[in-house]
């Protein structure tokens, strides 16, 4: 009796399937052939129609008298039309044949599994080779190989022809055709012993390696985790390596891993992922180990400790990780590039495992290209507040997406300051007409948070921790080195020019709207904007007013909000343009209540314009308040600023005691943001004696006020900086970034 580890070892199955798998496969390359066929022939029938289409034009326009002179060339065309549409036809017919062969092949039950799981497409040698061994694996078992006795050497009373007996099968090895009357094994039911019988379990029942595409710089520990909800249990892959964008890992056994296969397909985020069972595991280690045997999982983790005992400051909470491939202990484990590299991602496991409270990072000079490598920043250090990606090799603003809110489930919500100089990205930024201010822009719309952008002080949008939307800058209003005033006016005329004209003009629009086109030029301008984000003071926060969700469908109709209408013949259809146009606009809005007998719920600025020396007596009058919608009781905040050009005598306005009328009227609308943003507020003093604020003049104030809001220093030392300078605002905001570290904690409260 022949030994199964002689000669049949060459001829082991080169798969690990059960029956049930290969019906699997079968369907699943049925679907694929389906496609592909189905696409050839629906892209060979529109070349076909359009062909024919060609030569109907063709045709007809030789029947016209000025394709005379040319009708040489269009029998010539015809004729190359004509021999195209053949070779079209045929190229149809021999597709049909071609498809159907492919399915018979496929559904054919003597198709040998081997060919259905190894081979990607369907080669002519292949269909070929199939029908030829086809007239022999198509004999009935009968009295052959059915009845077989023995070890399934097939020795049946009818010479029937046993699966062995082809080369291309004599790999369903005879140890798992034990006892009379087996069929080689072929017929074993459904997801028992796999193909090839007892010669297969025990070469798989140790750990398998399974190929993983698509999940080439996505978060390990997310994919792991992934994969053990779709498959139902712990996957515990262990041994993983990378060669290119595919990912190697072994699983406990070849049950998981046909688990895995079934995913192959499915998504994990927005890449497709396909898995294989390497029947020939790929080798990893050769290099590393030639490199001080860096394979060693325990030997990499030794040095990474190493590396990171070496750069942390436990002291100052810092990691400094710049110019890691300089370094000799990287270079030392065969690491020459940490773009594609995971050594990132196991520096942050190993940093946030012993050092968690890390609050600054410094990824300087490693010349990446994608932020991908260092996307979980904020999964292991959440308390991050500085950040240098300074010198890198950037050339997208955008791959800061990974590490805010907007590509980001855990975003460096605490980020304070960070140094993005040095990229091209930044560098082309600053190049831009505006000078940088879109750069400032862009990184603050990512980072809300920070007061320092590459070593300059920018304005936060909102406190660390909190998003920008729901929260204010400064915990308690800022308190400014000067007295401030509910409303400005340029002087005592205009002041009085501006209370009258606001008075008439709210007391018209609450009760007769008809009235107001005696008050607006001929010519006027009028748009509305509604802003939709919800308000964002104190105030607000606690007030049940504010926090009521508003109806706004009315005005959103001809709303003119530039950062939402994009759309240039929308924006120009939005701007209302006349008179009767504008009370016409006005009148189909809601009807309103300006409470402007109490005057603290209003704020106003005036001054006089000079409109290139051709309009004496303009003015630009921007109020603030509130008005209440009769019909829905909701009370809307708004802004309105109008363009004022004094009344021609004998007008409607002048006989109505109107001092102006209205050329430009522009009015923003809001959820209720109260009133308290602009109520006056105290004189900060200085020391123990008079306040300098009282003796500063309106250059200085200004000045005063500039510095505080882009520094975020207090009044006292705001004046400190500014009078230590001489009141040389440039040179303080120039030598501040450097002074800054010198600062007490009590300049910033």
């Amino acid at each position: 009796m022949p030994s199964i580890s002689s000669a049949d070892d060459k001829h082991t199955p080169s798969h690990p399937f059960t029956m049930a798998d290969v019906e699997v496969m079968r369907a699943m390359r049925i679907r694929l052939t389906h496609r592909k066929y189905r696409l050839m022939l629906a892209t060979q029938v529109i070349l076909s129609l359009l062909v024919a289409f060609w030569l109907v034009y063709i045709v007809a326009s030789c029947t016209l008298s000025t394709c005379a002179r040319l009708r040489w060339m269009n029998d010539w065309i015809i004729l190359v039309s004509l021999l195209f549409a053949i070779v079209n036809i045929a190229g149809i017919v021999v597709t049909v044949k071609r498809y159907r062969t492919v399915l018979r092949f496929l559904r054919d039950p003597a198709t040998h599994p081997d060919l259905i799981i190894n081979s990607e497409s369907m080669s002519c040698d292949t269909l070929h080779t199939a029908r030829t061994q086809k007239k022999t694996f198509n004999q009935p078992f009968g009295r052959g190989g059915g009845r077989g006795r023995g070890r399934g050497r097939g020795r049946g009373q009818g010479g029937g022809t046993q699966w062995n007996s082809s080369p291309v099968f004599s790999r369903l090895g005879t140890a798992s055709s034990q006892g009379a009357g087996s069929n080689g094994g072929f017929n074993s039911p459904a997801g028992s012993v796999p193909f090839g019988g007892a010669s297969m379990v025990g070469q798989n029942s140790g750990p398998v390696q399974v190929s993983i595409k698509g999940s080439h710089g996505k978060p390990e520990p997310s994919l792991l985790k992934f994969l053990d909800t779709k498959v139902g249990r712990p996957v515990n892959m262990s041994n993983i390596n990378y060669r290119g964008e595919i990912m190697y890992a072994n699983v406990p056994s070849m049950e998981i891993a046909q688990e895995l296969l079934k995913l192959s397909g499915i998504r994990f985020y927005g890449e497709k992922l396909t898995f294989q069972i390497k029947t020939h595991p790929v080798k990893f280690g050769t290099s590393a180990a030639g490199h001080g045997g860096c394979s060693d999982s325990a030997s990499v983790r030794d040095r990474l400790i190493a590396l990171l005992q070496t750069r942390a400051d436990p002291q100052s909470n810092a990691l400094d990780l710049s110019a890691l491939t300089q370094d000799n202990i990287i270079r030392d484990m065969g690491v020459e590039s940490l773009q594609d590299s995971k050594v990132f991602e196991a520096i942050l496991v190993l940093a946030a495992q012993l050092y968690p409270d890390v609050a600054t990072v410094n990824l300087a000079n490693n010349g990446l290209s994608s932020l991908r490598p260092v996307a979980n920043l904020g999964v292991h250090f959440p308390k991050l507040r500085n950040l240098s990606l300074m010198n890198n090799n950037i050339r997208d603003l955008r791959e800061l997406n990974c590490l805010s809110a907007s590509g980001s489930k855990v975003p460096l919500s605490n980020l304070c300051e960070l140094i993005f100089q040095g990229n091209p990205a930044s560098e082309a930024e600053c190049q831009r007409a505006d000078g940088g201010a879109s750069y400032v822009e862009k990184v603050q719309q990512r980072f809300p948070t920070i007061n320092m952008l590459d070593m300059n002080p920018v304005t936060p949008r909102a406190q660390p921790g909190q998003p920008a939307g729901n929260s204010s800058v400064q915990e308690a209003p800022q308190t400014l080195p000067f007295p401030t005033a509910q409303s400005f006016s340029e002087d005592q005329s205009i002041n009085e020019l501006a209370v009258a004209f606001l008075a008439g003009f709210f007391k018209l629009y609450d009760e007769n709207r008809g009235g107001l086109a005696d008050i607006y030029d001929q010519g006027a301008l009028f748009s509305l904007m509604v802003d939709t984000t919800g308000p964002t003071s104190e105030f607000a926060r606690t007030n049940p007013g504010s926090q009521k969700r508003v109806d706004f469908t009315t005005y959103i109709r001809i709303s003119r909000n530039l950062a939402r209408v994009k759309s240039h013949q929308k924006r120009i259809h939005a701007l209302v343009v006349g008179k009767a146009a504008v009370v016409q606009t006005i009148a189909q809005l809601p009807p309103t209540f300006h409470p402007v007998q109490d005057a603290q719920r209003f704020s106003f600025d005036a001054w006089r314009i000079d409109v290139n020396g051709a309009l004496q007596g303009a003015a630009a009058v921007t109020v603030h308040g509130e008005f209440t919608e009769q019909q829905s009781r909701n009370v809307i905040s708004f802004d309105r600023s109008f363009m004022l050009v004094p009344a021609p005598p004998g007008s409607a306005a002048a006989a109505m005691g109107s001092p102006c009328v209205v050329t430009n009227d522009q009015l923003t609308i809001r959820r209720y943001n109260g009133f308290h943003s602009w109520l006056p507020a105290e004189t900060q003093t200085v020391g123990s004696g008079p306040s300098p604020a009282l003796n500063l003049t309106p250059e200085q104030q200004e000045m005063a006020r500039a510095l505080q809001e882009q520094t975020g220093m207090n009044a006292e030392w705001t004046l400190k900086c500014l009078e230590s300078y001489s009141w040389n605002f440039h040179q303080a905001m120039s030598e501040f970034p450097q002074v800054r570290g010198t600062l007490p904690p009590e300049a910033f409260q």
